[in-house]
């Protein structure tokens, strides 16, 4: 089984869009990308939208050949209801059960049939695609709402489970015992403001029992936590990593490139403090 991930924070937009060929069946995972609105007071620069454009390209030409879409829930940056999914098996997370207000409406713009997938598992063939019950966005009680995450063989994908805090979500991982472990980490950029320290700190206990409990050997931890520029000093996990003898990487560094922290980096990107080669970014878009 291979896999690829297509898009994420660490390749210059908000994303985690994940391809993954099972045996022939090829799947795509949250096949969207969007970019943070405001940042530092700024817009995204130039080449945040540069990247934003090659990386939805990118994005609709896997679907083209994909049999199996996964939407794990309804952000933008995780879905698009435009995308040309005619033909293709849709799993989905439930859209009226376990769902806030802002993503039911949005799951309502999804028009084509699609098949709530939360708790369930699917025969596809080569593999057995097995999806968790709802997850919270976060931690318990969140606002945000629910998730699910998805095991594909000995690959598990979760997305925005941000750690994750929740211990359940940690639970229900320990049991899936994946070897690789593509997942979203806890958005540090907002600590001790819009995510607490406490959060924080269930996040780093449920990761290190984890990797204590289970037959992980690479974590690609990406997305949230990769908008902190303070990442390693805010979520100290990655000696641990070493500890347990598990390779910690970002999606960038996954695929032997050179991190884009394009939405980190905005306030020297305006600012003309950073520069970078465009052709770089095409090129993560179109290798």
């Amino acid at each position: 089984m291979k896999f690829r991930v297509l898009a994420s924070d660490s390749l210059g937009v908000r994303s985690l869009a994940t391809s993954v060929d099972a045996g022939g069946v090829k799947i795509l995972i949250d096949p969207s990308a969007a970019l943070g609105p405001r940042k530092y007071g700024l817009p995204p620069h130039e080449l945040e939208e540069q990247a934003l454009a090659y990386a939805t390209d990118l994005i609709r030409r896997e679907v083209e050949g994909a049999d199996i879409v996964v939407f794990t829930h309804y952000h933008w940056d995780h879905y698009d209801p435009g995308l040309p999914l005619e033909g293709k098996t849709l799993f989905v997370k439930d859209p009226k059960n376990n769902i806030n207000l802002s993503q039911r409406k949005r799951a309502a713009l999804l028009e084509y049939e699609a098949i709530p997938a939360d708790g369930k598992r699917f025969d596809i063939g080569p593999e057995e695609i097995v999806f968790s019950p709802p997850l919270p966005h976060g931690p318990e009680g969140t606002k945000l709402g629910y998730v699910i995450a998805v095991k594909i063989g000995d690959l598990l994908f979760s997305s925005d489970i941000q750690g994750p805090v929740s211990e359940g979500a940690a639970e229900w991982i320990i049991e899936q015992n994946p070897k690789t472990i593509i997942m979203d980490g806890p958005p540090t950029y907002f600590l001790g403001y819009r995510f607490s320290v406490d959060s924080r700190d269930a996040a780093l206990r449920n990761l290190e029992r984890i990797m204590e409990k289970t037959d992980v050997r690479e974590i690609i931890l990406d997305h949230h936590l990769t908008r902190d520029l303070k990442r390693e000093e805010n979520f100290p996990i990655y000696a641990k990593g070493e500890e347990y003898g598990v390779k910690i990487k970002t999606a960038a560094e996954h695929r032997d490139l050179d991190n884009l922290f394009l939405e980190a980096w905005r306030k020297e990107l305006w600012k003309g403090e950073k520069e970078i080669d465009p052709n770089i970014v095409r090129r993560v878009y179109n290798e």
